[in-house]
């Protein structure tokens, strides 16, 4: 798309971050926020081995989690720890992980878990419960997350949810003030489609369609198609996130309906790009910059990579609806030698001081409501004293660092959740998880993937099986 227009808001002046941790280095961590106090008589002595912390990889922009680690390290040299990398696919990083588990492996310490495992891995012993694990000062969701059957396994390390991104120019306020669901959604995508010809320059390609999505055959379909049923008023049971998918239906229903939404109809692009069925979070967010779609679902750290100075529009967020939580929180294992070592590193990770470094330096979204009210208040109090003139440019000059955290307002909001869209979803909290997704998405993928409605007459039958541990019934 043509036009090329500046980023709107930018901040002057130190960044939060080094006003409050005192600029860079590890001295600024020594606060352990939750943790025992340092040289408790019950912590064990790790200097020679450190604690083993098995995380996916770091996509913090910086490497944050590093340098936390690092900082504890470099606070309690007899205490240190070990970050441990594993792919970036979460796939791979689960059977990493419940492998090690499986195997009792007394060298894996703390494990950092997307939410739907750890209902899973508690079950299955694998987890240690924390005693006196507090909730004040998390967000609701991501601290239950961490919660099975009354007890807590896992704190939040950072979250996720599923926002929506769209571009400014073909989008207007009251637009995007209207979308509450999929219905009001897809509406707005027909407005848009029909009215691109007023901002499309010489040479700009039309849009192929509305939404970019994840919706390859991995993790993000499930999560994808899930908020897709949420936003289109599917009941979740408010226990366990569970959905009906018995014959007939309204989910199977709708599901059966989603091949629609992927295809052009009396001349019209479709809803869904048809290319997102080969998408995962990179190919996705490449389509929405490359002008393919005026709208993108993604998660939140997609908007600091669309601040960029060079991409030539101009980005707004909001919540999505139907959106999903995500993101890890941090568990111990039933079979570390090293638990009151490795507690005091997750009440590290997971406090205050911790949380803020990762919001405004690392991208990430924090488990910590205060953690958001720096770039809020920054941001209602320039408006107050200069209107919506906001200052441009600033990224481009002083750094991400340096600016406050523009969708702050709006990522509190899709984590707390409102009146209008409600709380934010879960996936369903089953001991078979994983099995359940695969089941999900191979019962619906390689249809829409070839273009044909599924048929779903047994969606529940198999899904039951792959909960129970069990082969479906051809």
């Amino acid at each position: 798309m043509s036009r090329k227009e500046n980023h709107p808001l930018l901040r002057p002046g130190p960044s939060r971050r080094r006003l409050l941790l005192g600029g860079a280095g590890a001295g600024f961590l020594s606060a352990t926020g939750g943790c025992v106090p340092f040289g408790d008589d019950e912590w064990e002595v790790t200097e020679d081995d450190p604690l083993k912390v098995y995380s996916g990889r770091d996509d913090s922009t910086g490497g944050q989690r590093r340098l936390l680690i690092e900082a504890w390290n470099a606070e309690h040299p007899k205490y240190t720890a070990q970050l441990i990398e594993l792919p970036g696919v979460a796939d791979l990083q689960y059977s990493a992980m419940h492998a090690a588990l499986q195997s009792e492996d007394p060298g894996v310490d703390i494990v950092n878990l997307d939410l739907p495992w750890i209902a899973e891995f508690a079950k299955q012993g694998y987890l240690h419960r924390l005693e006196e694990a507090e909730d004040s000062g998390f967000i609701d969701r991501p601290f239950a997350a961490g919660r099975v059957d009354g007890d807590v396994y896992a704190l939040p390390f950072n979250a996720d949810v599923g926002m929506l991104y769209y571009r400014e120019l073909f989008v207007s306020p009251d637009q995007i003030g209207s979308i509450t669901g999929w219905d009001s959604l897809r509406s707005v995508i027909a407005d848009v489609l029909d009215g691109q010809g007023e901002f499309l320059g010489e040479g700009d390609a039309p849009f192929e369609a509305g939404i970019a999505m994840q919706l390859a055959s991995y993790e993000g379909f499930t999560v994808n198609v899930w908020e897709y049923l949420l936003a289109n008023g599917i009941d979740a049971d408010p226990e366990d996130g569970s959905i009906d998918f018995g014959p007939g239906s309204d989910a199977v229903v709708l599901l059966e309906e989603l091949s629609g939404s992927l295809e052009s109809r009396d001349g019209r692009v479709p809803d869904i790009l048809p290319a997102s069925l080969q998408c995962q979070e990179d190919a996705s967010l490449a389509a929405f910059q490359e002008g393919r779609t005026p709208f993108l679902r993604h998660w939140p750290r997609a908007f600091r990579q669309l601040q960029n100075c060079d991409q030539g529009f101009q980005v707004g967020v909001v919540p999505m609806p139907g959106g999903v939580l995500g993101g890890q929180s941090l568990a111990i294992s039933e079979f570390s030698e090293r638990k009151h070592t490795a507690r005091a590193l997750i009440d590290f990770l997971t406090s205050g001081s911790s949380q803020q470094q990762l919001f405004d330096s690392g991208g990430f979204a924090s488990v910590r409501t205060e953690s958001y009210y720096d770039s809020i208040a920054f941001i209602e109090d320039y408006q107050r004293r200069h209107g919506n003139d906001l200052p441009a440019n600033q990224i481009c000059t002083d750094g991400a660092d340096d600016v406050p955290r523009l969708e702050a307002e709006q990522l509190l909001r899709a984590l707390e959740g409102d009146e209008r869209l409600g709380t934010p979803g879960i996936r369903p909290e089953y001991e078979r998880y994983t099995g359940f997704s695969k089941a999900f998405q191979a019962a619906l993928h390689g249809p829409l993937a070839n273009g044909a409605r599924p048929d779903l007459d047994g969606l529940g039958a198999a899904l039951g099986a792959a909960i129970e541990g069990k082969v479906a019934d051809e």
